[in-house]
């Protein structure tokens, strides 16, 4: 798959989102929905190296984990090794063993809920919910291209799984709605369509989609009011936006914005500040002024995720395609 700079650049503005939502700045307050973009793209990017794959002979499951594994495990491990070091100074009410094995093992999203735990690196539920997609498709997507309406039994997927959250979150709580993978898989779902249609965007749409995208971040809501409101109709809504904003990117590889090298850059950059943003955020939101808050946060984080990306990804990268010469990520 030929790799597109726009995405990247859908990636910088999910983040970007993310990153003013934790840190409070006004006008923000919905910000969190830069994570369905996230799901969002994940599925398309996803299905269109695995399908790439599927139609060129067939989908090698161990060489797919063992690239994710490569891709992603690395930095969440140098983030988790420095919280455990840092955590009896900065977090001393931290059970640091536990919080560490459930991001390591990729199960936040469902401990969130369920259990009463510290948060400092409870951000990494989101990587739970994409990881155990990570498992399941190499698995399940051939199965469903080998039905005569793929297209349609995702519709039906995505669907099922949406009916699914509204029920939890108008039957139990708004936290087994938004943290949990069979509940969130749902943008995964749209982004997986995205790949298999290639739709085609209209100005008048993709402009629809950037203005719901702006008013959904704006609207003051979790982790405090509009909690119901929150996971159903605007997760919803945030989906088809960004289903809309990611085929845009993926029809218009060169769009002068997107595709801009700064957005390119902060996109490449998305992951690792998305790990490394959050425990800082919560050491000063509450004890510092905005400006403080803000500007620290996203000095270390650029700072941690371009050390992460030029010393540890770059060079895993590198030696990936020298034992994996025909792969080619895209994620």
């Amino acid at each position: 798959m030929q790799y597109n700079p726009a995405l990247d650049g859908v990636r910088a503005l999910s983040i970007l989102a993310v990153v003013l939502f934790h840190c409070e700045v006004p006008g923000a307050r919905g910000g969190f929905v830069g994570l369905d973009v996230f799901f969002v793209l994940s599925g398309y990017l996803i299905t269109s190296l695995l399908a790439t794959e599927y139609r060129n002979g067939g989908i090698e499951v161990g060489r797919f984990y063992a690239r994710r594994a490569l891709r992603l495990y690395p930095t969440l491990l140098l983030m988790i090794a420095a919280y455990v070091v840092l955590a009896p100074i900065l977090w001393p009410a931290d059970n640091r063993w536990l919080s560490a094995a459930l991001a390591a093992l990729y199960v936040y999203d469902y401990a969130l809920p369920f259990w009463e735990l510290t948060y400092t690196i409870g951000h990494t539920w989101s990587l739970g919910v994409e990881e155990k997609f990570y498992l399941l498709w190499p698995l399940l997507l051939p199965l469903v291209l080998r039905t005569r309406h793929p297209v349609r039994w995702l519709v039906s997927a995505f669907l099922a799984v949406t009916a699914w959250r509204y029920f939890v979150a108008l039957n139990w709580t708004w936290a087994q709605a938004y943290f949990c993978f069979d509940t969130r898989m749902s943008g995964i779902l749209l982004g997986a369509i995205a790949a298999l249609t290639r739709f085609k965007v209209s100005r008048h749409a993709l402009a629809m989609a950037c203005v719901a995208l702006a008013v959904l971040m704006t609207l003051p809501s979790l982790p405090t009011i509009d909690q119901t409101e929150a996971v159903t109709l605007r997760i919803t809504l945030a989906e088809l936006s960004a289903f809309v904003l990611v085929c845009h990117a993926a029809e218009n590889r060169k769009a002068s914005f997107l595709a801009s090298r700064p957005m390119v850059y902060i996109g490449r950059l998305s992951y690792g500040i998305y790990l490394w943003h959050f425990p800082l955020v919560l050491l000063l939101r509450y004890t510092q002024p905005l400006w403080i808050t803000l500007s620290a946060t996203i000095v270390f984080s650029f700072a941690m995720a371009a050390i992460c990306l030029h010393l540890v990804d770059v060079p895993i990268k590198r030696w990936s395609r020298k034992a994996w010469p025909e792969a080619r990520s895209v994620a």
